[in-house]
């Protein structure tokens, strides 16, 4: 069966999961952690995405890009793994094999709340699997940056973002206030769900809207046969 094509919409967020292989631990030293963080901006740049978010942990990374046709995504993960896996190989030598699962995983998202909400979600995946309590203070993730605590002046800021306010302080401020409302169940079950299927997350309305301007089909075709006129 041929590979799904990935989902692309324009002017909509992508966000990527990247697995290490097997389920094994990328990241293991802070040098690791310090490599890809740094390396993020470059081949962004390289590849003429914007980075709107990122979350690292021992596990593996995700990342929010904005991107200009369906293929992007795909080129800038090949550029990172491209500078990061001989450098991690080298610095860990238990990591002999392929670094990442084959194939990242990545989902499509609705602009306005649902990408704020998937900004969020994106940071705090060190949070998920337990290995930070404070992401104010983790190095790892666009957390801090977004809530003021440090200055990344290379991330692209969403129009969602910007949308909290019309000052720094603003901003930050409301976007802390709005990670203590914490992710509902609901809104982590599904855009886990879309990230690993390759779905658009949106609501109905705004899938009516796009559908027309999707590469590919943006959610499952509904089974059996289509409804009589």
């Amino acid at each position: 069966m041929a590979r799904q094509a990935r989902l692309f919409i324009p002017e909509c967020p992508v966000v990527l999961e990247l697995q290490g292989v097997g389920g094994q631990d990328v990241f293991k030293t802070r040098e690791a952690f310090a490599f890809f963080r740094d390396r993020l901006p470059v081949s962004a740049r390289e590849e003429g995405v914007q980075v709107h978010a990122y979350g690292l942990a021992t596990v593996g990374a995700m990342v929010m890009l904005l991107v200009t046709d369906a293929q992007q995504a795909g080129r800038f993960v090949q550029n990172l793994n491209r500078h990061f896996s001989p450098v991690i190989k080298d610095a860990q030598p238990t990591l002999g094999g392929p670094v990442w699962e084959p194939r990242f995983k990545s989902t499509v998202v609705q602009p306005g709340s649902r990408s704020l909400k998937a900004c969020l979600f994106v940071e705090q995946l060190a949070l998920r699997v337990h290995q930070t309590l404070d992401l104010a203070t983790y190095p790892w993730s666009s957390y801090a940056a977004h809530a003021g605590v440090v200055n990344e002046p290379w991330l692209a800021d969403l129009p969602s973002y910007w949308a909290l306010g019309n000052t720094p302080f603003e901003r930050q401020s409301r976007y802390r206030q709005f990670s203590e409302q914490g992710f509902s169940d609901r809104d982590q079950r599904e855009l886990t769900e879309c990230i690993h299927k390759g779905w658009l997350w949106s609501d109905d309305a705004f899938f009516q809207q796009v559908e027309p301007l999707a590469n590919r089909a943006a959610r499952p075709r509904p089974r059996g046969r289509p409804a009589k006129a």
